[in-house]
């Protein structure tokens, strides 16, 4: 099961998971989109809001009507801009009830699900937003640090019953409902970001699919609780010298 597989990140990984030989339940707001995305024998769309409990509700019963659920991806955000003082509380009250509570309710919802098959696997998208913090997206950071110890405490609590839990942390990817207005109406901010990135350039959504791939597998099966960077080596340094440091003399 994956959620906001109808674009950009949770579609590539939707599209990665039906390739590796999975029926996938691929859940997203947008039915209309999530329609061209779902369009193999291995990937069955179910329109929901990852915010109602009846609605992952179903998608879980969608999931264990096709077999054994044993993997879910909690991947489904949203974003906004503004200061702490500025933006508005309905905005921030949006964010936080997609970004965290969404990821909680599908939890909590596929447990039972997983518990019944004898343990299982989660990957939630979380973000290097939530490891470090940036200017004017206070609400978007919250939301995603608290992701992060949510998939930490879970790891924890579910461990002794075989349910492995773990976040994905990506920087800047191409293509997403974030980069690709950003890419399109401000390509000077755009650009800042790519130029932060020891790589050279943003990460690709099948980049993001193939580490959660991994960490569904079981070639990962003894990595629970971590919250994995995939983000081009932003996060490796402390972000003090970005020139460099010239050489001293001699």
């Amino acid at each position: 099961m994956v959620t906001g597989a109808a674009s950009g990140i949770g579609r590539a990984i939707a599209a990665r998971l039906a390739a590796d030989g999975r029926a996938v339940v691929a859940v997203d707001a947008d039915a209309a989109q999530l329609a061209t995305a779902a369009s193999t024998a291995s990937l069955h769309a179910v329109a929901g809001d990852v915010t109602s409990e009846a609605d992952n509700a179903s998608a879980v019963a969608a999931a264990t009507a096709l077999g054994r659920l044993d993997a879910v991806v909690l991947n489904a955000g949203v974003a906004g801009v503004g200061g702490v003082d500025a933006q508005p509380l309905a905005e921030f009250d949006r964010i936080l009830d997609v970004n965290v509570r969404g990821v909680l309710l599908g939890m909590r919802a596929a447990l039972p699900a997983l518990r019944a098959g004898g343990g299982g696997s989660i990957v939630v998208t979380a973000s290097i937003s939530g490891l470090f913090a940036d200017p004017g997206i206070f609400a978007y950071n919250a939301s995603k640090a608290a992701v992060v110890n949510l998939v930490r405490s879970a790891a924890l609590d579910l461990a002794r019953e075989g349910i492995r839990v773990n976040a994905v942390c990506p920087g800047g990817i191409r293509g997403t409902g974030m980069t690709g207005p950003m890419e399109r109406h401000a390509p000077g901010l755009y650009e800042e970001m790519r130029s932060h990135v020891p790589l050279g350039r943003l990460g690709e959504p099948d980049e993001i699919a193939a580490v959660v791939a991994f960490l569904l597998s079981d070639a990962a099966s003894f990595v629970t609780g971590v919250a994995l960077p995939v983000d081009g080596g932003v996060t490796a340094g402390t972000g003090q010298f970005r020139g460099g440091i010239p050489a001293g003399p001699g």
